[in-house]
């Protein structure tokens, strides 16, 4: 999946042959979706894709309200009530920020959030079995995950010593990253620079605060901001050879040296699904927040090469894709 796919929920997914099972009774599915990034039409959503595996076919028995920030977080207030007012049956948000403000505009319509961080330290819910409040969905990051980042770059650069950890410092779960990062390195021996990361144009300031740290590698935090950035982190390491591990296996395509992370087309084929529970009965209650269930480890061998940093046969055995 490309980047610009994630941020805006549109993927190149084919659809399968229809299984005609959906909405027996006649009833035309009404589904919100939320879209942090640019506006879409609802062929181009994944979850539009995904539900049409599960028979449901925008024009018979689904239709779509999307609403879009265009990259805007500061919209996302106004833009949740307008789509609440639609009175849709289901919302939909591929991110915490996203259904942090769902979930402020109605408490009583079920809302899935396709990637979310940490649901509990959002507030969105109190329990991860059994959601406390009308919102449910699938998570992408843990402590583990943070852990398993670390030790891959402590793998690949013997010695390692200090790192540069990159991430927005805003949100309801930025602190909980923070606290995974800290805890991971601190068990390997490693120092954590904690690195701002805002916007495009602050890149190269983020970067010169690495280059007087003097740090030997770093680690993207999983969050929408340095998704949308991706490009510009991975010029900014380029530049100055510093190998570096990113949360998503795209990224990895378009230039970056690693990443470890979910699948996250496994996300939204999880969301059609509850979507499909939830317009045949189900409560939210009765959805858990799902953790993910597979990693994907992804190297560039181009990159390496390009970096100048050797990556041993072993390492590259257990990767689930390379590019050479």
């Amino acid at each position: 999946m490309r980047r610009r796919e994630f941020i805006t929920l549109i993927g190149c997914v084919p659809v399968l042959p229809v299984v005609v099972r959906a909405q027996q009774s006649g009833k035309v599915a009404r589904v919100g979706v939320l879209v942090i990034g640019a506006p879409v039409s609802a062929k181009d959503l994944v979850i539009s894709s995904e539900l049409a595996r599960l028979g449901y076919v925008e024009g018979r028995n689904i239709t779509y309200e999307i609403r879009a920030a265009d990259g805007d977080l500061t919209r996302l207030s106004a833009l949740a009530g307008d789509l609440v007012s639609t009175k849709p049956d289901v919302l939909i948000s591929a991110t915490t920020e996203a259904g942090e403000a769902l979930a402020r505009a109605s408490r009583d319509i079920p809302i899935i959030i396709t990637v979310t961080l940490d649901p509990i330290a959002a507030g969105l819910t109190d329990s991860m079995s059994r959601p406390s409040r009308n919102v449910t969905g699938f998570t992408s990051s843990s402590a583990s995950l943070a852990a398993k980042r670390l030790q891959l770059l402590n793998e690949l650069i013997p010695g390692l010593r200090k790192v540069a950890y990159l991430g927005a410092p805003a949100g309801s779960t930025y602190a909980k990253l923070e606290a995974d990062v800290r805890t991971a390195a601190d068990s390997l021996g490693i120092t954590v620079v904690f690195v701002p990361i805002t916007t495009a144009a602050g890149v190269p300031d983020s970067f010169e605060i690495i280059d007087r740290e003097n740090v030997e590698a770093a680690i993207i935090g999983l969050t929408l901001i340095n998704t949308r950035m991706s490009g510009h982190i991975v010029d900014q390491c380029l530049i100055r050879h510093l190998p570096c591990i990113h949360p998503w296996s795209f990224e990895v395509t378009a230039g970056a040296l690693m990443s470890y992370g979910p699948k996250a087309i496994e996300n939204h084929a999880g969301a059609a699904r509850y979507v499909d529970r939830i317009l045949r009965g189900a409560k939210i209650a009765e959805l858990p927040f799902e953790e993910p269930a597979e990693f994907t480890l992804a190297v560039n061998l181009r990159t390496a090469h390009s970096i100048k940093l050797e990556i041993p046969p072993p390492f590259l055995a257990r990767a689930d894709e390379v590019i050479e």
